[in-house]
């Protein structure tokens, strides 16, 4: 018996957006139909998406469901398929579940369902308020509600069935992605029931093995949402059940690379290396400048390569003295001259030299001022 977890599709989020803006909705469909080729290849018997497998709660994009709709069906034509909500799904989705698609299920609150092989067990994402009210204590009670939920499972498994716990949620100690809201409500692995055969989780974005007794795994997002999750592994998991025996088995799914590139500063030498760098970069990068923040240095590297979508300076005015604001606009006008050398032919040294006049004027009001 074969199962495929996979969870936190965020279809519809588009990142970057305060510098330069990227639709990741593409790049995720085609993880998602690579998933698609290996339930089929691995003639799994079940399917189960634990949550966030849209970006908005509140208005998702037309093509996020229409992506999402012809994902479902894909998977739901291969094997019985199980959506758990999780945080970030647009609530009408619950919906859905009374839409008459043959072996699809939309999980919008805790509960279980037997089947010939499994007992499965939901836990989608308890939501505080709406489940207790705006108490003050309503994380406390809403976390009692699932410690109890999680402690009743224990009298409810069955020893001849495989015995599967799906859910949306947070374990203590655990760290979230950068792009994640924090859940609020966490539960201790203590309280997982060890008879479960398999634990699958979603709401962390790292694809992992959170423990070993039960397995609990949550499958991760399957794109690096941001640069937080560069180093995440992403991807899906294969479980397989043999005689008693839970085997997992990691899929990667095929998605572009994040790269953070960290530079000390950006004279003319320093943006000449790294141009080699991003010129042979295939996949979405960061450039972090241990200097002081330059409009010029950031519109040269997003407008001449693709691959950069983020700009950033580690360093402020107030930590610089007057020398090192010199070195940087003597950096701004060897970076100026490059940019337009080959393009203005004659009037290049003029413009040139009219950025430096426009500095030493500058210079010069500054220094009168009382």
């Amino acid at each position: 018996m074969k199962i495929l977890h996979t969870s936190d599709w965020h279809l519809g989020l588009e990142s970057w957006t305060g510098s330069k803006s990227v639709d990741r909705l593409e790049e995720t469909k085609r993880t998602l139909l690579h998933l698609v080729e290996i339930a089929e290849q691995e003639r799994v018997q079940l399917v189960l998406i634990t949550g966030d497998v849209l970006h908005s709660r509140v208005s998702p994009k037309i093509e996020a469901l229409t992506t999402l709709s012809d994902i479902l069906a894909k998977f739901s034509k291969i094997a019985l398929t199980f959506l758990v909500l999780g945080n970030h799904d647009w609530q009408g989705l619950k919906a859905w579940k009374n839409l008459p698609t043959k072996n699809l299920t939309i999980v919008d609150r805790p509960g279980q369902i037997n089947l010939e092989h499994f007992k499965l067990f939901f836990l989608p994402y308890t939501d505080p308020q709406r489940l207790i009210g705006t108490s003050e204590d309503s994380i406390t009670l809403a976390g009692e509600y699932l410690n109890n939920f999680l402690v009743n499972i224990r009298n409810q498994i069955e020893e001849n069935k495989i015995n599967i716990l799906a859910g949306h949620l947070l374990i203590e100690g655990l760290i979230e992605s950068d792009k994640e809201i924090a859940l609020g409500i966490q539960i201790k692995k203590s309280v997982i029931p060890t008879g479960l055969d398999y634990v699958a989780l979603g709401h962390i974005h790292n694809n992992s093995m959170v423990q070993q007794s039960p397995i609990t795994c949550y499958a991760g997002s399957t794109i690096a949402l941001d640069f937080g999750e560069e180093r995440d592994i992403k991807g899906a998991f294969i479980i397989e059940f043999n005689q008693r025996k839970t085997l997992v088995r990691r899929i990667d799914t095929p998605c572009r690379k994040l790269k953070t590139f960290r530079m000390s500063d950006y004279s003319e030498s320093s943006l000449h290396t790294l141009a080699g760098q991003l010129k042979t970069f295939d996949g979405y990068a960061r450039v972090i400048f241990d200097n002081l923040p330059s409009n010029e240095v950031r519109k040269y590297l997003m407008e001449n390569f693709e691959c950069v979508v983020k700009v950033e300076f580690k360093k402020n005015t107030e930590e610089k003295d007057f020398s090192s604001v010199t070195r940087q606009k003597i950096d701004v006008i060897d970076l100026y001259r490059n940019y337009v050398k080959g393009k203005f032919g004659e009037f290049e040294e003029p413009m040139v030299k009219l950025v430096e006049k426009l500095f030493k004027e500058v210079d010069e009001n500054q220094a009168t001022q009382p």
